[in-house]
């Protein structure tokens, strides 16, 4: 049913103030971290050309998310998110001021810490983040923020990219640095003119944290539809190694230092440019029904794949880049259409564990992804271009099983039976169902059979 009290935008951002100096504290803090990106690719650059060592600060990027999110979400739940939020700011504009004490290819150890503590940080930042704007947001005006929350990623991906390419290009490293730790002092203000909401519900007594991280396990086993859909984004971050191998491009193609942080900014920007496109395409010529989400997800693997061969043959960067955007622009539709396919198929207890799953596992596969192509690169002796290939080959595997998968549901549900207690898929039109109880299901099959 379509929801009778809609709100565009730029509507929300002017009537809700607490929503708009949340919103404000994370355009100002992603703004920061991609330029903060920036700087670290051409810091590292200047000190090494191994693929290893660019490998190394992508999975410092990534793996410390994975051991940081079953604590993050526990603290989230139990003290106040905006305290939360305030903290990690600070903390960040203090590591990011370390990153002016590197001064050698000795030191790159050290910016490897402070990535490490700077993300562990952020693990924390970006949960609280989402978990309070139910508390700022009316219900009615919940999927126009998020939305926005969303595009807001795709967007300071493109212009905080470019930005931190100019300024690395103009004014140096060391210049990004600074502006990239005042960025989280603006934030901090921004947040903190956010009103204290109630303390979050705590957790029931007869359970502790890993009790409750088994019983999703019990869930995602029970449930393989839910279990397939919180793979589809581990499937995509098959070819997260792009991270590491974008800057490795860039530098066969602009040698020059001021040269190749602009190119590496350009790069990025066109991921931005690509991510913002590809959802808002697929509505606007073919909708969004179930149908067209199934389907869209699975020619978007094909799709992605077939991008990754134009990548591996760019001579210039301008094709480069084309090429960046195309990938990023069929990444965003499985990113966003598997998101929706799991608000339809999870309840509502479960949402938040699936989702911290999801993120887990995705950012495993991404930091291996990355390790991959560094170790290809330096160890085995591949050229960036056939580690491209490499890449668009792999990711047509979950596109494989992501095909499999739905037809192995329409299959078993045209024969009468059903895969867990959650239907996914109607066979008449992939749509969604309403979810069923066990009970329901049992009745239904024997009346079947008199």
């Amino acid at each position: 049913m379509q929801n009778k009290v809609s709100i565009g935008y730029f509507e929300l951002l002017q009537k809700n103030k607490p929503f708009r100096n949340l919103w404000f504290g994370q355009v100002v803090s992603e703004l920061g971290d991609w330029l903060n990106s920036i700087a670290i690719y051409a810091l590292i650059l200047r000190l090494s050309d191994s693929g290893m060592a660019m490998a190394g600060a992508m999975m410092a990027k990534l793996l410390p998310i994975v051991l940081v999110s079953p604590i993050a979400g526990v603290v989230v739940d139990r003290v106040s998110r905006k305290a939360v939020m305030i903290v990690s700011d600070l903390l960040r504009f203090i590591v990011v001021l370390g990153f002016l004490f590197v001064e050698d290819q000795s030191t790159l150890w050290f910016i490897y810490a402070l990535v490490v503590i700077e993300i562990s940080l952020s693990g924390f930042f970006e949960p609280a983040r989402s978990a309070i704007i139910p508390s700022l947001v009316p219900r009615e005006h919940l999927v126009t923020a998020n939305a926005l929350s969303g595009s807001t990623w795709s967007v300071m991906l493109a212009f905080g990219a470019a930005l931190g390419g100019v300024i690395v290009s103009l004014f140096g490293i060391r210049v990004a640095f600074i502006i990239d730790a005042c960025t989280f002092l603006i934030s901090a203000w921004f947040i903190s003119r956010v009103p204290s909401v109630a303390r979050p519900t705590e957790a029931p007594k007869n359970k502790n944290g890993f009790q409750e991280f088994l019983d999703l396990l019990r869930f995602l086993l029970k449930e393989p539809a839910v279990l397939v859909l919180s793979l589809l984004k581990s499937g995509l971050a098959l070819t997260g190694g792009i991270m590491t191998l974008i800057p490795l491009m860039a530098s066969q193609m602009l040698p020059q230092l001021a040269m190749l942080s602009l190119g590496v900014g350009i790069l990025y920007s066109a991921r931005g440019l690509g991510a913002i496109l590809g959802p808002l395409l697929v509505k606007r010529f073919f909708g969004e029904t179930s149908t067209v989400l199934y389907w869209s997800i699975a020619v978007a693997f094909f799709l992605k794949a077939t991008s990754y061969l134009f990548i591996a043959n760019a001579e210039t960067l301008w094709n480069l880049s084309f090429s960046v955007a195309a990938a990023t622009l069929c990444g965003s539709i499985i990113w966003v259409f598997s998101s929706a396919l799991i608000h339809l198929s999870t309840p509502d207890e479960y949402l938040g564990r699936v989702f911290s799953f999801e993120l887990a596992i995705m950012t495993l596969v991404m930091g291996l992804s990355n390790w991959g192509v560094g170790f290809a690169v330096d160890q085995l002796g591949l050229t960036t271009a056939e580690v491209a290939l490499w890449m668009g080959c792999l990711v047509t595997l979950p596109g494989l099983l992501w095909v499999g998968f739905l037809a192995f549901i329409r299959k078993q549900m045209r024969q009468g039976y059903r895969v867990g207690s959650v239907c996914l898929i109607d066979p008449s039109g992939f749509n969604p169902l309403p979810m069923v109880r066990e009970d329901q299901i049992e009745g239904k099959a024997q009346s079947e059979e008199k």
